[in-house]
């Protein structure tokens, strides 16, 4: 029986994508007849085995894993890979050689059978999913490089990662089994259920965050036509769903009653002249409705899967939370609105899912990060070049960002100006379109609009493509 992923691709991809998959998909290079050795004293990847030459460690070494001009290695548990659109890493010498020899093994050896524990062979989907992505995307974003055909070495990968990906995908009762990894942190106790005043850095997970009628509400924009946080959708792949909450310090009821205060406020949008300018200039009003003091958000990024049907499934497994608590929201200036946020007024929290955490049952897999915290920027509004291969005399660790300080680069106004949801002026509406928000009741809402979001991508009909009957 013809599985989905051999159906004509709904919306954009079409019939054609599919074909241009399987086009893409001949002819790609095989690998060597074993795995390159790792380099001596490179540190051991035991996240899915005991044993550091387990396949499945082997593998995710050789996709995962970076080795920065400072000796040192980067990335063994990272939530997402080092890879940026003009990396030459995995698609030229033994790094090439290495990933293409493991995962022909893979395929040779039926890797997949190596481990039946559904949550691991769950993440090392979504993983080879990302690299995938990747994979099938042009290095250059120009016209002549999207309508030519993938080089050898990036066919070499989409194809062995596109056959990895359908053997390791579980049934949908398999997903709806996956525990969900944010209820058993709380149940740890590892982390504090409210923000201490007293030490604002101390990162916090608000155990009701998910509670149906609590006084969390998940947003919704435009009777769930469109998702809610679209550059991140964008910017990730559309392989997970970004679910946003809001909470007033009043509870459930004063934060649906603000959406009804947005909805109604007549003019959302005013004229202005910037000093020096000779034309007025179309920005958000400095009267619009506000948050409160004490107005907390979260966004909270849940994986979505492949299932064994070829179907892009939700589950419950979290992979990251960001929390904002707005301590103090300064009136807005008229002008440009661009008066920053400082921290004395603005807190920012975020936890990441860890794989060895997750996998050994400690605080739900889900890892605070520190204002001290460092990691290189791969997603959102980032630049093309990849760090780890730039030739030039800036240290390396300058390269390196603090995530939660870089928050401020998008969330920097005040209170609602930050909110980007409301804020942020997506495609298909202009940049001054303001969505109306909603209540939303249904956990699956988002995850469904990714996976729309999905299915219109270049890199989807390609998957489809390469994926056997």
């Amino acid at each position: 029986m013809m599985t989905p992923f051999a159906r004509p691709v709904a919306a954009l991809t079409g019939l054609a994508l599919v074909a241009l998959g399987v086009w893409r998909g001949l002819d790609c290079p095989t690998g060597t007849a074993g795995p390159p050795a790792p380099s001596a004293g490179l540190a051991q990847v035991t996240i899915y085995d005991p044993d550091p030459q387990h396949l499945w460690n082997r593998l995710h070494r050789a996709l995962w894993v970076r080795t920065g001009r400072d000796g040192k290695e980067y990335g063994h548990d990272r939530l997402d890979p080092l890879l940026w659109s003009e990396t030459k890493h995995l698609l030229q010498g033994n790094s090439h050689e290495q990933a293409v020899a493991v995962l022909d093994e893979f395929l040779a050896e039926h890797g997949e059978k190596l481990v039946k524990d559904p949550l691991k062979r769950a993440i090392l989907q979504r993983d080879l999913w990302a690299v995938f992505d990747w994979a099938a995307e042009p290095s250059a974003n120009t016209q002549e490089a999207r309508l030519q055909r993938s080089p050898p070495p990036r066919r070499a990968l989409q194809a062995r990662l596109a056959r990895s990906i359908q053997r390791l995908a579980l049934t949908a009762d398999e997903i709806k089994g996956l525990a969900d990894n944010y209820a058993l942190a709380v149940a740890s106790r590892a982390f504090p259920e409210q923000q201490d005043p007293g030490d604002r850095e101390r990162p916090f997970l608000p155990p009701d965050l998910f509670q149906q009628d609590g006084a969390w509400v998940e947003i919704q924009t435009d009777n769930a036509s469109r998702v809610a946080v679209s550059r991140h959708v964008h910017d990730f792949g559309a392989r997970s769903a970004f679910r946003v909450f809001l909470r007033f310090p009043e509870g459930r009821k004063a934060t649906v009653a603000y959406f009804v205060k947005l909805r109604d406020f007549a003019r959302p949008w005013v004229f202005t002249r910037e000093p020096g300018q000779k034309q007025d200039t179309l920005v958000l009003s400095p009267e619009l409705p506000q948050f409160l003091a004490g107005t907390r958000a979260a966004l909270v990024r849940q994986m979505l899967l492949i299932d064994k049907d070829g179907g892009i499934a939700t589950t419950r497994v979290t992979e990251s939370v960001q929390i904002r608590v707005f301590r103090a929201i300064p009136k807005r200036l008229t002008g440009s609105g661009r008066r920053r946020d400082t921290p004395s007024e603005q807190d920012f929290y975020e936890f990441t899912r860890s794989r060895a955490l997750l996998f050994t049952g400690k605080a739900g897999g889900l890892r605070p990060l520190q204002r001290s915290n460092k990691d290189f920027s791969t997603q959102l509004l980032v630049l093309p070049h990849d760090e780890f291969e730039l030739q030039d005399n800036v240290s390396f660790e300058r390269r390196m960002t603090q995530p939660l300080r870089s928050c401020l680069g998008c969330h920097d106004r005040p209170g609602i100006y930050s909110f980007r949801t409301y804020v942020g002026g997506v495609y298909p509406h202009g940049r001054n379109y303001l969505p109306d928000l909603q209540e939303n009741h249904d956990p699956d809402t988002e995850g469904r609009l990714s996976g729309m979001r999905k299915r219109e991508q270049c890199s989807w009909g390609l998957l489809q493509g390469l994926w056997a009957d």
